[in-house]
């Protein structure tokens, strides 16, 4: 069955797992805008033999010239990036504003690490070509090790936090390739958030981060690195068309992997232009319903943003779309509903912020609902860059908290470092305000501080208080609106409204309260009016 053959897809090196081959027979009729492509598995093995295991520094190491890179390693961000280096003393305001090019593994930068740290390069370069990869990591760690207490150019006073950061972030690289080589995704998946969050801009950490979320099975979230990824390549704008498309192939891969074995909730795609977005919406709505009856429970479509496909997958290049998703739950696609069109969304059974749920009330939560909702976020995420900054980071930062309640400090600290991968290349995908920067950066040291296990108050605790707020007055309107109409046994139709009293509006809801000096100067007695039949 459809869990079994997924079981089987374990290491970097199979691919038998994904079903891209049968993916066009299992897709729902309807959900992409054309028939998916035939994807080979072959095609897929180049992908990640050619653009992840690849790399132009291990000629550079062992020969010691410079090698100019095969593909563009980076792309100016679109205001300088907020985050420091996870390696190294934080970039100053200075280095910032500097905006110096990029530079990858041919750069001759590289020819600046100290003596020692190029010996455990050069040695854990040459296990990986006998293919010892457990050896091969040990080296790297070593060196990764050696850079981490500053060791890693030979004179650090004509170093930059940049050289630092790249070259960590290339060993982390390399170590997330030994693990998918020895079979262990798990592990390599920290190292590819690792290596992302030293070096945001280069692609190929964010579709080696794709293959470790390939190889858990996670195929929306891969689909979702191919998608940074490629949009990486062409902001840098990598000339080699081959690259393209491969990267754009992979996109399409997860994203039909993602479809195929989802069942609590199904999508469609609608191409969209510079249509009136209201009617655009309930034609998609109404077509949804047609094609997947099954899940009608709850239909929404998301007003906010554009979703984009990988070309192979669309009759036009360039087409944008709109996403309508549909649930067999209503509950669940409420929920999702909610973190798609709300700013602050809260996540439900997690409503005693104050005071922490219990164990057992979360993991049933987790098990019965927290997974699904997840899962359709990560989907949304799959085919949507431009968003909140933040937004994805949030979505993880809820993750996380409920996996704390749970006890799983391993699984939390390994969403929490996926979130500041997603913070840190932010700046590279869009331009961000200076608030969206400022709670950025806040984001970012919490984020720091949960993963160094300190505590106290931060501004994500804060975020989650004022969204709990805003989600009791928003019920609380709400239930307000229903239970406005007094209900007396033998009369009907029948409301009361105080007289003459004046309100006050609470603000960013439609909730009305009355004015405290129209309580203490209007008459006290309620006020029974008839309505009309």
């Amino acid at each position: 069955d459809r869990a079994s053959r997924k079981r089987k897809a374990g290491t970097h090196g199979n691919v038998s797992g994904t079903k891209a081959e049968t993916a066009a027979a299992e897709s729902n009729t309807g959900t992409l805008p054309s028939p998916p492509l035939l994807i080979p598995l072959s095609r897929l093995w180049e992908i990640e033999a050619e653009l992840i295991c690849a790399d132009e520094v291990d000629t550079e190491l062992e020969s010691g010239e410079p090698v100019a890179p095969a593909v563009p390693p980076t792309v100016p961000p679109a205001r300088p990036p907020a985050v420091p280096p996870a390696a190294g003393p934080p970039a100053g305001p200075a280095a910032a504003e500097a905006q110096a090019p990029a530079q990858g593994p041919g750069d001759s930068r590289w020819h600046r690490a100290g003596a020692g740290l190029r010996a455990a390069l050069r040695d854990g370069s040459a296990r990986c070509r006998q293919r010892d990869f457990a050896a091969a990591a040990a080296k790297f760690s070593t060196a990764l090790e050696l850079c981490s207490k500053g060791f890693a150019l030979e004179d650090p006073l004509k170093s930059s936090p940049d050289d630092i950061s790249r070259l960590a972030s290339w060993i982390e690289s390399k170590l997330v390739i030994c693990y998918l080589k020895l079979g262990q995704p798990g592990l390599a998946l920290h190292h590819s958030h690792r290596s992302i969050i030293q070096n945001p801009s280069h692609f190929c950490n964010h579709l080696r981060q794709a293959a470790c979320f390939r190889c858990l099975h996670r195929y929306s979230e891969a689909a979702r690195s191919a998608m940074v990824a490629q949009c990486l390549y062409v902001l840098a704008e990598g000339a080699a068309p081959d690259t393209s498309d491969l990267l754009q192939l992979y996109w399409q891969a997860m994203t039909q992997e993602a479809l195929s074995g989802e069942v609590s909730f199904s999508v469609l795609y609608t191409p969209f232009e510079k249509e009136d977005k209201a009617d655009k919406i309930k034609e998609a709505t109404k077509a949804f319903a047609e094609k997947h009856p099954d899940y009608v429970q709850h239909i929404f479509t998301d007003p906010h943003g554009i979703h984009l496909l990988p070309e192979k997958a669309e009759s036009h290049p360039g087409q944008q779309y709109l996403l309508t998703l549909g649930f067999r739950n209503k509950e669940i696609g409420k929920t999702v509903e909610k973190f798609v069109t709300q700013n602050l969304p809260v996540f439900p059974g997690q409503k005693t912020t104050f005071s922490p749920s219990m164990e057992e009330e979360a993991e049933t939560f987790w098990q019965n609902t927290g997974k699904r909702i997840m899962a359709a976020m990560a989907f949304i995420g799959s085919s949507k860059i431009k968003r909140g900054p933040c937004a994805r980071a949030i979505e993880q930062f809820h993750h996380a908290s409920l996996l704390s309640h749970l006890q799983r400090g391993e699984e939390q600290a390994q969403v929490m470092a996926q979130a500041m991968a997603e913070l840190a290349t932010a700046p590279y995908l869009q331009r961000i305000s200076q608030e969206d920067d400022e709670l950025l950066q806040s984001l970012m040291a919490d984020a720091m501080d949960i993963l160094a296990g300190k505590t106290g108050e931060r501004v994500w605790t804060k975020i989650q208080k004022v969204a709990l707020i805003e989600e009791f007055l928003r019920e609380g309107e709400e239930h307000f609106l229903k239970t406005s109409r007094v209900q007396i046994p033998g009369m009907k139709n029948m409301n009361w409204t105080p007289r003459r009293q004046k309100y006050l509006r609470l603000e960013n809801t439609n909730m009305f309260i009355p004015n405290p000096r129209s309580l203490a100067t209007g008459p006290k007695k309620r006020r029974i009016v008839f309505a009309k039949s």
